[in-house]
């Protein structure tokens, strides 16, 4: 064998040696993050969620988590939703059996289907959750959402748990720059340009938003002032009709559960000293918009803008 042959042997060893070393080294990377995949949240009651891996099978009891879901282009990891969802025939639970609701679940339904997750909203059958707990299967729990920044967490949260971050991430992006937008249109406003609102959730007896729901969030994002914000008012609270008459608000704005069309409001006898019934600035919009912290909140924001400044968005319509 001449030193020619013997050098160019050698270099194909080594040639081979070197690729046999990358071919081993990269098959090491996957491994590591197979070990990384492990997921932990902290739900609406502040406990601690772990899971080894990102959730492929979850029952959802929370609407809105649904339409999550949905924009996050998971529907497929849904194997069951709530009653209420099913009765109402939403069509995110076309198809759909239903497995409890806000008073009690179907454990035995819910053992056979083993899913990796469950998703309720807080303030539900406690014993019942106890039961899935006991099953092994770890219970998220939504909370009634503060303010906006409430309801980018939780569309982190459930993309985090379903495997999705990437997609949930651009959901809370593209969410950010949509209110964004309205709120730079109203930025320069001075108070007295911006509109006293009631938002009128019951008439008996009368409710409304206070400052820390996203209700009030929604409303002074979209140039408006509320009115049980301005009196340092709290939550979901009663309200009296001698305080709403003395606030005298510019607009009132209803979910249409409450009122099926402004008529409801205009010719209530209560009200009609009030400048929004007497200008005829009441207006109705659809529930789940303006009542479910996901991305579709939106919706409700453009709606609300468009009633409270139509010189700046245009005329009000329903966005469906």
């Amino acid at each position: 064998m001449t030193g020619k042959t013997k050098m160019i042997i050698a270099v194909l060893i080594t040639i081979l040696l070197l690729a046999t070393f990358a071919f081993f080294g990269c098959k090491e990377e996957p491994v590591e993050e197979i070990q990384n995949t492990s997921i932990e949240v902290i739900d609406g009651e502040d406990n601690n969620i772990v899971l080894d891996q990102p959730a492929e099978k979850i029952i959802v009891l929370a609407p809105s988590v649904l339409e999550i879901a949905e924009g996050l282009g998971a529907m497929e990891k849904v194997i069951e939703v709530d009653n209420f969802s099913v009765m109402m025939e939403e069509p995110l639970a076309a198809g759909f059996e239903g497995v409890g609701d806000y008073q009690s679940l179907n454990i035995e339904r819910i053992a056979e289907l083993d899913p990796d997750i469950l998703i309720a909203i807080t303030g539900g059958p406690e014993d019942d959750y106890n039961k899935v707990a006991e099953l092994g299967i770890p219970v998220y729990r939504i909370v009634d959402v503060r303010g906006i920044e409430g309801v980018y967490e939780e569309i982190s949260n459930i993309s985090k748990i379903i495997g999705k971050e990437k997609e949930g991430l651009k959901l809370i992006e593209d969410l950010k720059s949509e209110v964004e937008s309205i709120k730079s249109k109203v930025g320069d406003l001075t108070d007295d340009e911006r509109p006293d609102v009631f938002y009128e959730i019951w008439n008996e007896p009368l409710m409304s938003a206070g400052e820390d729901t996203f209700i009030n969030d929604l409303i002074e994002i979209a140039g408006g002032k509320n009115i049980l914000s301005e009196d340092g008012l709290m939550g979901w609270v009663e309200y009296s009709i001698e305080t709403l008459i003395e606030k005298d608000p510019d607009i009132i704005i209803a979910p249409v559960s409450l009122a099926a069309d402004p008529s409801v409001i205009l010719e209530d006898p209560r009200f009609v000293t009030i400048s929004a019934v007497i200008d005829g600035d009441v207006y109705i919009i659809p529930d789940n918009p303006i009542s479910r912290p996901s991305q579709n909140i939106i919706k409700g924001l453009q709606m609300l803008a468009k009633a409270i400044h139509p010189e700046i968005f245009g005329e009000f319509e329903i966005i469906e």
